[in-house]
């Protein structure tokens, strides 16, 4: 056959099945894409962090992580990929997992419409993660219906295809379902980028948290991601059909506050032509986020109070209650507690909102996670301004790791997005960083914490008594629990005159 000439496009495979692995990434290679292999969901990861990856072709049960959790971690790196899940394993609740991470879907014994899709694909550009056709099980179930002792150059993938499609057929009466539930999850939640503990801490609670209709106080630094966080518990809630609104409680005066949260009544004051409902109506049935709460008068809080106890609400103008079935999360970058004492916020407002508290760290308390937003941040605006950007230098990521950050995750995405404005080639420097990077270094360095060894703290300590002691070796023997032998023998090898 012969092959098609390249354009360009890079598909990365994933599969734990070599043999396999080798054929479908010629006959991708034969249509004139340019195929990476890896075993395992977690290389594939890694491949991508470095790699710009156009098509990716993932297996679904592979030793580590699997194909539908690889699809999210990839996702959490590159935005805008497109994925498609192909199994031998599938069924309906498969199906709907892959259509949740906004992946295609085809089965074995669909594989000309997969290499239909294939086709349509190198026709356009884009970026697509596929599903290997094969090797879905263990190794010894694959060996059982393909005979991979035949030789390389007899290796007929249409074949190979086709005793996939057969198993498919078979597996599916044997079939036990699985559990997709944590998938669903995960692709409600994978844009919540990192990995330290404390925000898979975070992504945990959401998820306890998520399907009780309780209200949940979230605590962060501006630009922390409070309002990601609030639709992702909206997302994952029984209310994920319905709407989710965000309101920022100190952008309005108290007035309009009022009339945007309540609505008022026909001709309740000079101007008001129209009833007009408020959000606690508009949104019924969803989620409201009221963020920075502690911004809210006093007298607000009071109307606010109402709603939770009693699920009410009374348009401006209005005396008739009116049902307000919504479920309220709410937000600050402030200390409530300290309002409190101050008497600028009510304390039972305050427990009626703090049911649950999740506390999103400062991007500083976890600078881990800094390589991994910055990979995001790239692959999503060097998209967006058409440039072709292939990696932040290691100079750039030390300068981000060393920087305090005191506007948080936002405030890295600006500065990324700048500078890939600024870039003209292929990796992102430091002189394409605004210029509150430029001295970072030497004005706030991160101080990584060293350690001595036993030799040097057992030195500094024996030093430490003999100066208390004044040189009295006999003395400074006693006070260590050794005999002057002993000292001795130490000074000698510390190479300290004795």
């Amino acid at each position: 056959m012969k092959r098609a000439p390249s354009n360009g496009i890079t598909i990365l495979l994933v599969d734990d099945e070599k043999k396999f692995l080798d054929s479908i990434s010629e006959r991708i290679r034969l249509k004139g894409f340019e195929p990476l292999s890896v075993f395992s969901g977690e290389e594939a990861i890694e491949v991508a962090r470095k790699t710009n990856i156009d098509m990716a072709i993932v297996d679904l049960n592979m030793p580590g992580i699997d194909g539908l959790t690889t699809i999210t971690k990839l996702k959490e790196i590159r935005p805008d990929i497109k994925t498609v899940l192909l199994t031998g394993y599938g069924n309906e609740k498969i199906r709907e997992a892959a259509q949740a991470l906004e992946s295609n879907y085809f089965e074995k014994d669909e594989m000309k419409q997969f290499w239909n899709f294939m086709r349509q694909f190198g026709s356009k550009s884009g970026m697509i993660i596929i599903n290997p056709p094969f090797g879905e099980g263990e190794a010894g179930d694959v060996d059982k219906g393909v005979d991979f002792s035949a030789p390389e150059k007899g290796y007929k993938p249409e074949e190979i295809e086709m005793q996939a499609a057969r198993q498919t057929l078979e597996r599916r009466q044997s079939y036990t379902d699985i559990d997709v539930s944590n998938l669903y999850s995960e692709s409600r939640i994978q844009k919540l980028i990192g990995e330290t503990p404390s925000i898979l801490d975070i992504k945990r609670n959401i998820r306890k948290v998520a399907s009780l209709d309780c209200t949940v106080l979230i605590l962060g630094e501006t630009g922390t991601g409070k309002e990601l966080v609030a639709k992702a518990i909206h997302l994952l809630s029984p209310r994920k059909d319905r709407k989710f609104t965000a309101v920022n409680c100190g952008s309005f005066t108290e007035e309009l506050l009022c009339n945007e949260l309540f609505g008022h009544e026909k001709e309740a004051f000079t101007g008001a032509h129209h009833l007009k409902r408020g959000v606690f109506e508009a949104a019924s049935g969803g989620t409201i986020l009221l963020d920075e709460i502690g911004d809210t008068p006093l007298s607000m809080q009071v109307k606010l109070l109402r709603v939770l106890e009693d699920k009410t609400i009374v348009r401006v103008g209005g005396t008739n209650e009116v049902a307000a079935d919504v479920r309220i999360l709410a937000a600050t970058n402030q200390s409530l507690k300290k309002k409190i004492d101050q008497g600028e916020f009510r304390e039972d407002l305050y427990y009626r909102l703090n049911a649950f508290i999740l506390r999103i760290p400062p991007l500083r308390e976890r600078r881990e996670d800094i390589p991994l937003l910055s990979s995001y941040f790239l692959d999503r605006y060097r998209k967006e301004y058409g440039k072709d950007i292939k990696k932040i230098s290691d100079e750039v990521l030390s300068i981000f790791t060393n920087y305090a950050f005191p506007g948080n995750v936002r405030e890295l995405e600006n500065a990324i997005e700048r500078a890939v404005i600024m870039c003209e080639g292929e990796e992102l420097k430091k002189a394409h960083l605004p210029q509150r990077f430029a001295e970072v270094k030497s004005s706030v360095a991160v101080r990584k914490k060293t350690y001595a060894t036993l030799a040097e703290i057992e030195l500094q300590y024996i030093l430490e008594v003999l100066r208390a002691t004044k040189g009295n070796k006999s003395e400074a023997a006693r006070i260590l629990g050794i005999n002057r032998a002993s000292l001795w023998r130490k000074l000698k090898q510390m190479d300290l005159e004795v």
